[in-house]
């Protein structure tokens, strides 16, 4: 394959990742089917028992889909209040729940699955205008985001997450587009659902476009405002119903959680853990208890905590010093590692947001590397693509799974500090 032309060294980067990301997905799919009847092979996206779980284990009717085999080990179930989400994600919850009963779940997936495939849509028309554009481009678009592993944990769970990406995703395109105020209103009220997303809020500050970010700060708060009085007239009382005595810290944070379900969790703080107990058995032989029960409050964990928190103060403020004065889809990418990686619990649902930088990348790759308005080598090129085709692939339950995503995800944030990608999409490059 000829490789001195911009445009095919573009398009053989995006072949190549597309084939990986083809190729890991059909060896687990077609293991599982070859061995889907032997005893203790499980299904790749997770234990079936706790599909939709996230969603379904709040209901308060009886909702089509809901598995009555779901373990209820913190009395959650019927209790429509989801512990440690903010006031507008339990609203969310109780719309769903109850307005939408029995169909709540079909209205959540039924809306982030058609918000994807409106996001693939839209990405898939900006990039065919482009002289560079293949049709692999197509192909990889659609496949990532419909058959991603960030989507498809958003789906397995049922998760809220699949909300939360649609006002960060409307905020991007906003944010792309030099529509600043109503690109800071979206990350304002996706800010209402999950914290995480203030931080492109704080993106635009470092732009100094502060008085969009007021209005984000300000939406979020009507919105939260807002949220509270639709549960109870009186704000207070309000927060008091939704809120209480939460054991998130002890058993999520100085603890060391069953692998069955620390292997979904890619957030450096959670591999570090994962990391510690092959050490401390010498290899991946774990004895029973570690999948059953939690260690709840262990003197292990506390250690690695205390370690921990220095660490990935580190790690921020270093990544913050390196992007500070790099192109804005550098730091775009940066800020969507820092969200998935450093936080002390990350479940793979998070790696959706992802696809938002991933889509950028593929508008400056077609647009500016394919016709020689920026110049990126294959290698540098494979930097990127090859972490997100591991990031976003099916690969197997085991117990360094998580670790594996981790180690993918620091890749990308390496390559995110260190190889700049100016672009004509956000004005670095004259169109």
């Amino acid at each position: 394959m000829n490789l001195k032309s911009d445009r095919r060294r573009v398009q053989t980067a995006i072949l190549l990742y597309l084939l990986l990301f083809v190729a890991m997905n059909l060896s687990v799919w077609i293991w599982f089917v070859l061995h889907r009847h032997t005893p203790g092979h499980l299904f790749p996206l997770g234990d079936r028992v706790e599909r939709f779980g996230d969603l379904l284990r709040f209901a308060g009717k009886y909702q089509i889909g809901k598995d009555s085999r779901i373990i209820d080990s913190e009395h959650l179930i019927g209790t429509l209040f989801p512990a440690n989400y903010p006031p507008f994600a339990v609203v969310i919850y109780l719309f769903l729940l109850q307005k939408c009963a029995p169909y709540a779940l079909f209205v959540m997936l039924g809306t982030v699955l058609g918000a994807v495939a409106v996001a693939c849509t839209q990405l898939w028309r900006s990039v065919r205008q482009f002289e560079s554009y293949h049709w692999i481009a197509g192909v990889a678009i659609f496949a990532t985001g419909l058959f991603g592993w960030g989507t498809e944990q958003v789906v397995m769970r049922g998760n809220i997450e699949g909300i939360m990406w649609i006002a960060v995703c409307i905020g991007a395109a906003l944010y792309a587009r030099r529509q600043d105020p109503g690109s800071a209103v979206a990350f304002g009220v996706a800010s209402c659902i999950k914290p995480y997303p203030v931080l492109w809020l704080a993106l635009m500050a470092q732009q100094r476009k502060f008085r969009e970010v007021a209005l984000g700060l300000l939406s979020a708060a009507g919105v939260t405002l807002a949220s509270l009085l639709v549960i109870d007239r009186n704000p207070l009382r309000a927060y008091r119903h939704i809120s209480g005595k939460s054991n998130f810290f002890s058993n999520y944070i100085v603890a060391f959680r069953p692998m069955e379900e620390m292997k979904g969790d890619h957030s450096l703080f959670q591999s570090i853990k994962t990391i510690a107990r092959v050490i401390r058995y010498r290899g991946l032989h774990f004895p029973a208890i570690e999948f059953i029960a939690p260690q709840v409050n262990n003197l292990l964990a506390w250690k690695l905590f205390l370690m921990y928190l220095p660490l990935a103060a580190i790690i921020g403020l270093v990544v913050l010093w390196k992007v500070w004065n790099k192109p804005v889809l550098n730091q775009i990418f940066a800020l969507v590692c820092i969200t998935v990686v450093l936080p002390m619990v990350a479940s793979d649902y998070t790696l959706s947001l992802l696809l938002i930088p991933m889509g950028f990348l593929l508008i400056f790759l077609l647009q500016d590397v394919a016709s020689g308005k920026a110049s990126l080598s294959l290698g540098k090129m494979l930097w990127f693509l090859m972490p997100c085709a591991w990031i976003m692939a099916t690969e197997p339950l085991t117990i360094l799974h998580g670790v594996f995503k981790c180690i993918a995800l620091l890749v990308l944030l390496v390559a995110s500090v260190s190889i700049p990608l100016p672009s004509t999409l956000f004005g670095e490059i004259e169109g």
